[in-house]
């Protein structure tokens, strides 16, 4: 009898509930799998100082009234016309949560840039991929692309946020 080259009947026996690709996740419903999402947007022509002092009210909305993002991060290119949003949430839950509160915000951004991608890394939710649909229609005409974990692991760590 021919033997893979992974142990994985070894690893269900140490870990119920694990296989090699991870825990078992229920059906049909959510995972506890970290969501990130990457935004990608043009900056309107003359509005990058308006649009600065816009998301630094957002990310001061969102620090202070959600606790599970792992990161939120706002990030413009050095010619200042491209932006990119990276967001890491613990799951799907938790970026649903941020697309409700956080939401309304949005409207703000309409005529400051033209969302042109989201790019959803993970296992999402049917009712975060339409609210991230809904966010697409509002600021742009963005595609909304999922990406399933192919391959990889992931160490978050515990310390204090790098600047």
């Amino acid at each position: 009898m021919r033997r893979g080259l992974f142990p994985s009947v070894a690893l269900r026996r140490s870990f119920p509930g694990h296989t090699l690709a991870g825990p078992r996740r229920p059906s049909g419903g959510s995972t506890d799998e970290p969501i990130i999402a990457v935004d990608s947007s043009e900056i309107r022509e003359g509005r990058i100082d308006e649009l600065k002092a816009g998301l630094t009210e957002l990310v001061e909305f969102v620090e202070a009234n959600e606790a599970e993002p792992i990161a939120y991060r706002i990030y413009i290119d050095e010619n200042g016309t491209r932006m990119t949003v990276v967001q890491i949430h613990p799951s799907s839950e938790s970026m649903e949560l941020h697309m409700r509160l956080a939401g309304p915000i949005f409207q703000k951004f309409a005529d400051l840039v033209v969302l042109s991608r989201i790019d959803l890394y993970g296992r999402p939710s049917d009712a975060l991929v339409e609210l991230m649909r809904q966010k697409g229609s509002l600021l742009g005409n963005a595609t909304v692309v999922v990406n399933e974990l192919c391959a990889g692991f992931a160490r978050f760590g515990t310390g204090a946020d790098a600047a």
